[in-house]
């Protein structure tokens, strides 16, 4: 059984919606803004008793909810037609349970595979705007969600407005695992008709007493049809006429003069459904979540896939009435399930009640003509408040045939002259891939699929006679793609063809409604078939029938990408066909899956990434502990997802991102979001004691973010202890669809992470440096992308490569996860052209070499100019501390040309400056310049309301009990303004929350308590000293902020690495010796000086930036200002309250988090 667990954004229904939700328990947020639905199985699950549920945006009452008794559930056992069978469940329930949303509403579903099968859900009718990882279709937008594994969806509704659904979209789970989606009006708005009384869902599906699972797996084996269903259902019951079944008929109580809104879906397998109720007239007014104007009808033909909206009027007279479906069938040469399924619609009062409820008119199932009639009569409303944009001109025209296949078996097969059966379009049959297309057509993975589908049939002929050639049987197997531009007008003729056998198609378009704006029947004609089309009022759907030997032409536009640029089976413009009678119909719209369907417990290949959409985005990160070879040896390391370096997110700018967190390692984690402004939201920035509590090991923590303007590359990593030397990834985020970079495009992209490696455990190297009060040990080994390189012993083999074609862009996008180095990196014989730093842009740099500062990225550009050879990528230390050990050896990684030449015995190696080569470092920062654009500004504060003067220091403390291994027998410590800091008991941000006592204290001075000169060579030994405590310094709202950061030589200077949390800032000026504020700010840039997240503060030197308080999170927004933390010997502004975080910088001080030192306080 699946479990759902719903939240839904923004949910005020602001009215009493009747439902049946069994074992229902509501939660609220703080704020009274998020609810949360907890679907749980009880022993009356599948009965249809009736709840209330009220729901407000700041109140939530309930009545009538019995207590969950089941948490945990499986498949669900359920008795039908006389026997009882399990069945694939969500919740317990058959059908599955609804979805209430408004228009515009976003909700969120996490789905529990507690099931035997792969599983994924498909939110039919969704358009997912930009976001079609959470659109659910196997292998086409995501791998399957495996046994005992979960998976989060976000559900963005756009102009959906009525009924739509959602089912599973793996094999045939979909026949028991599906549900409706009820999008009401938005808050303040009404219906386009009278307002009914009361809703009733009506859910037509297919019942079959074999398990469904086994049917399908039966049917591709023996290439033959599968068996037909045993019964139609409504609302999960088989009805009267069916044997054992006239006690659960479901029955729709009303009152006499009352309107009823019935919510119609049609998740039948296979047949295309008449519906009626006896003596009482139906008017539509809505399909497939768009409103249609109002028809009044004695029946409906709906197709599978297909929802409607159906006024009822309770006008004759109190007594009991048959709602009635069974199935259309236009083919005589293929089997349908032809029984009756029933309910009763019961009249409330005192009245004698039939023997038998009245029976209503409803077609012969093969009434083509009553089909055709009810069709042709629907209408969008197209009315000033629900417009619709038909296209007019076309830039994109398709011609689609589609048709019931054979193919060759080596074994005789169950299909006609002993073939097997499959389906085509444009005679391609598809070929299911080995990971799904979607991440294929992101990473630009070859060979998954081609983009060369066919827009019109590879030969013509009369696609509909009643006798057709042999040989025009046999399709062709492939996985393809057309491509569709962008905004463009696209016109689909979807043609039936009369091979094997002609049949009624349901199509549906993922990600799209669209235009029916003709049909008929026989071959069309691109001449004088367009004359009739409908271009006024035709219907908006998102699935369609093509009659049987006939078409149908739909049009829209293709606006709708998501992180795509193409069409690829189905997310654009193709269309996926649902399942509709015969094995071949399984799978998606250009294609149907071929005897080579894979197995339904296949497995997807380990990612190397994880993409988006799903954006909210949605991530699982497991943090665990997994075997790695490096230098010679095997050790067990901490990773996420099993991956060093972890795995890559990819986002656009301004999209919400939920990451799930699983800390299944033996050490507390948090994760942080390096670069990522987490605007009014600093509960996910993720520093442990400051922001939140750790995760204990075996416990869970969902992220939450949205970006704001970052734009680039910025990266995650632990925040807790030393585990970020393993524990790290990329983000790139890139530019809101539809807009472009501001460099010219890459061909592609390569993320370049360095790193280092410790042949120890790197979890132990920072307690054992806290025991003997020295530095910890160095590392043994940088790294490039997870490898030491060429230089180093056991790692020539394992190398990171980097393929390119000559004459061609690429995008590095490269970050510096070192614990404590700079790093000079440089490509041989080829320049780089550096474009944005730390998720912002920069006018373009072009240079040898960089230097990038721990915590820092940059976006650089390489245009692969050179003679095609191998030439090395290396990257080493910038040292400039005089007597403090570093790691001076050298990672490489090959930059490897395409073509046909004689490899050299060795790749060229690049000149790298030297390691102490300050003049090198500073000549490089020198050059770093904001873009300052019309589209990406600069916005550097002018006029400064708050000026502050930080010194961070290198300081030594007493031992208490024995020598340390620092200078003079003591131990290493750090310091800004003087204070090393003290780790809390709990988290700083909830005690400022709450207003707990003796956390923190506010009194972090705004300069050195003590001034002097703090470059000098020989420093008083009283200054080694500091002081200790857990300080914070406030500022006010909005306010102008310049901060100095000063280096001292306290005990020892180096190169310093502090990041912002919850901000990006602008590095106006910096320079060698003390600052002096009334000489250096003359020297400022504030025309386009780089906007950074993190920056290097120079040995013996100092850096001053500037920024604007305007980030307070929403816990201390309504009192107008900011929190300075100070957090293991320098203060973070942390997160959304400004928080500075001094990454660590090679001193035994810096042992315990990641900017500072872990005094002997530490708890």
């Amino acid at each position: 059984m699946l479990v759902i667990r719903l939240l839904t954004k923004s949910l005020t229904l602001g009215e009493m919606l009747h439902t049946t939700l069994p074992g229902l328990l509501l939660e609220e947020d703080e704020t009274g803004r998020r609810l949360t639905m907890h679907w749980y199985a009880n022993q009356t699950a599948h009965n249809s008793a009736q709840y209330a549920l009220n729901l407000s945006q700041r109140s939530l009452s309930c009545s009538a909810l019995p207590f969950p008794v089941a948490q945990r559930v499986t498949e669900t056992s359920y008795t039908r037609l006389c026997s009882t069978k399990k069945i694939l469940t969500v919740n317990g329930k058959f059908p599955g349970p609804e979805i209430h949303a408004h228009k515009g509403d976003t909700v969120f579903v996490n789905v529990y595979n507690k099931g035997d099968y792969n599983i994924t859900l498909h939110w039919h009718g969704v358009k997912q705007p930009r976001n079609p990882w959470s659109d659910g279709p196997s292998y086409i937008t995501q791998c399957p969600i495996k046994p005992g594994a979960n998976f989060s969806y976000e559900i963005i509704l756009s102009s959906e407005e009525g009924t739509i659904w959602w089912h599973a979209h793996s094999d045939w789970s979909r026949a028991t695992v599906h549900g409706a989606i009820f999008v009401y009006p938005k808050p303040g708005t009404t219906y386009p008709f009278p307002k009914p009384d009361a809703e009733v869902p009506i859910v037509l599906a297919s019942w079959f007493k074999g398990d469904v699972m086994e049917i399908i797996e039966e049917a591709l084996a023996t290439g033959g049809t599968p068996n037909v269903s045993d019964a139609s259902t409504i609302n999960g019951q088989p009805g009267d006429f069916h044997p054992c079944s006239k006690q659960g008929t479901f029955r729709a109580l009303v009152e006499q003069g009352k309107t009823y809104l019935l919510r119609m879906v049609s998740a039948a397998m296979n047949e295309e459904l008449f519906f009626a109720v006896a003596q009482h007239q139906l008017t539509i007014v809505g399909r497939d979540g768009s409103y249609i104007k109002p028809l009044k009808t004695d029946y409906i033909m709906i197709t599978p896939g297909q929802t409607m909206d159906i006024l009822l009027k309770a006008n004759q007279p109190p007594s009991h009435y048959y709602m009635v479906a069974r199935a259309y069938v236009s083919s005589t040469t293929v089997g349908s399930d032809e029984t009756t399924t029933t309910a009763v619609l019961q009249y409330s009062g005192n009245y004698t009640a039939p023997s038998s409820p009245s029976f209503p008119y409803i077609p012969y199932y093969n009434d083509t003509q009553a089909v055709t009639n009810f069709t042709s009569g629907l209408r969008s409303l197209a009315d000033k408040d629900h417009p619709i944009y038909v296209p007019k001109t076309i830039d994109t025209q398709l011609y689609i045939t589609i048709s019931v296949n054979t193919y060759p078996c080596e074994n005789n097969c169950s299909g006609p002259n002993g073939l097997g059966l499959r389906a085509s379009m444009n005679n391609i049959s598809f070929n299911l891939p080995q990971i799904d297309i979607l991440r294929a057509y992101y990473k630009q993975i070859s060979g998954v699929f081609d983009t060369d589908f066919p827009k019109e049939p590879p030969y013509y002929f009369n696609f509909t006679a009643d006798d057709l050639p042999l040989n025009l049987s046999t399709s062709d197997k492939g996985t393809k793609a057309t491509v569709v531009e962008f905004n463009s007008t696209v016109e689909i003729v979807f043609q039936g063809t009369n091979l094997v056998a002609g049949l009624n198609h349901p199509l549906h378009l993922h990600g799209y409604s669209f235009y029916v704006v003709g049909a008929g029947f026989g071959n069309f004609n691109n001449v004088t078939d367009p004359k009739g089309y409908n271009l006024v009022d035709p219907p908006e759907v998102n699935t369609v029938g093509v009659p049987k030997n006939g078409w149908a032409a739909v049009r829209f536009r293709a606006k709708n990408p998501g992180k795509l640029a193409t069409i690829f089976c189905r997310r654009w413009g193709v269309v996926h066909a649902l399942s509709f009678g015969t094995t071949y119909k399984l799978g998606y719209g250009n294609c149907a899956y071929s005897e080579e369907w894979h197995h339904p417990k296949i497995k997807c290949p380990t990612e190397t990434s994880v993409y988006a959409s799903m954006l909210e985005s949605a991530w699982l990160l497991q943090v665990k502990s997994s075997p790695h070879t490096r230098l010679c040896s095997t050790k067990k390391i901490l990773t996420v997802n099993g991956q060093f370096p972890g795995p890559t997110l990819h986002v656009h700018r301004g999209d919400k991102m939920i990451i799930k967190v699983h800390n299944e390692a033996k050490y507390n984690m948090t994760l942080h979001w390096h670069g990522v402004r987490q605007a009014r939201n600093p509960w996910s920035d993720g520093p442990e004691y400051v922001n939140q509590c750790p995760i204990r090991p075996g416990e869970k923590y969902t992220y939450r973010m949205k970006l704001s303007r970052e734009e680039g590359t910025i990266w995650w990593h632990a925040h807790s202890g030393w585990a970020r030397a393993t524990v790290h990834g990329a983000i790139i985020v890139y530019p809101k669809p539809g807009s472009h970079y501001p460099f010219p495009k890459p061909h592609a992209e390569v993320p370049i992470i360095l790193g280092e490696w410790w042949k120890k455990d790197v979890m132990k190297i920072p307690g054992e440096a806290n025991i003997t009060g020295g530095e910890p040990i160095l590392s043994d080994a940088y790294t490039m992308n997870g490898q030491p390189g060429y230089l180093y012993p056991c790692s020539k083999q394992g190398t990171f490569k980097m393929k390119v074609e000559h004459g061609r862009r690429y995008l590095l996008r490269i970050i510096n996860a070192v614990m404590d180095e700079d790093l000079f990196f440089s490509i041989a014989q080829h320049k780089m052209t550096l474009v944005g730093t730390d998720g912002s842009y920069t006018k373009p740099l072009t240079t040898d070499y960089i230097m990038i500062t721990p915590g820092q990225t940059m976006d650089v550009l390489l245009e692969a100019n050179q003679p095609p050879s191998l030439y090395f990528m290396a990257a080493r230390s910038y040292s400039s501390a005089f007597g403090a050990g570093y790691d001076n050896t050298t990672t490489s990684a090959i930059l490897r040309y395409r073509a046909s030449y004689d490899p050299p015995p060795s790749p060229l190696f690049p000149s790298l400056p030297p390691y102490n080569k300050t003049q090198a470092s500073t000549s490089f920062t020198n050059g770093l310049r904001s873009l300052g654009s019309k589209e990406h500004p600069a916005k550097v504060p002018l006029h400064i309301d708050t000026h502050l003067f930080f010194t961070i220091s290198v300081n030594l403390l007493n031992c208490t009990d024995k020598s340390c291994k620092g200078p003079f027998g003591k131990r290493f410590s750090a310091s800004m303004n003087n204070i090393s800091f003290v780790t809390p008991s709990i988290d700083v941000l909830r005690a400022y929350y709450y207003g707990i006592n003796g956390v923190f204290n506010r009194d972090f001075p705004s300069k050195p308590p003590k001034s002097f000169d703090y470059t000098a060579d020989n420093l008083p030994e009283n200054l080694l000293t500091p002081a200790f405590g857990t300080k914070v310094k406030v500022l006010e709202y909005n306010s102008r902020v310049e901060l100095i950061l000063q280096g001292t030589n306290v005990l020892a200077s180096d190169n310093h690495p502090i990041h912002l949390h919850g901000y990006s800032f602008y590095v106006v000026g910096f320079g060698f010796g003390n600052f002096d504020p009334k000489k250096d700010p003359l020297r400022y840039n504030l025309v386009d000086p780089p906007e950074e997240s993190t920056v290097g503060v120079p040995k013996n030197g100092w850096v001053a930036i500037r920024f604007r308080a305007d980030n307070p999170g929403e816990f201390n927004s309504k009192f107008g200002h900011f929190l300075f933390i100070l957090w293991a010997g320098f203060p973070c502004f942390e997160d959304s309250m400004c928080v500075v975080n001094a990454l660590p910088f090679r001193e035994a001080s810096k042992l315990g988090n990641e900017h500072g030192v872990l005094s002997e306080k530490w708890r």
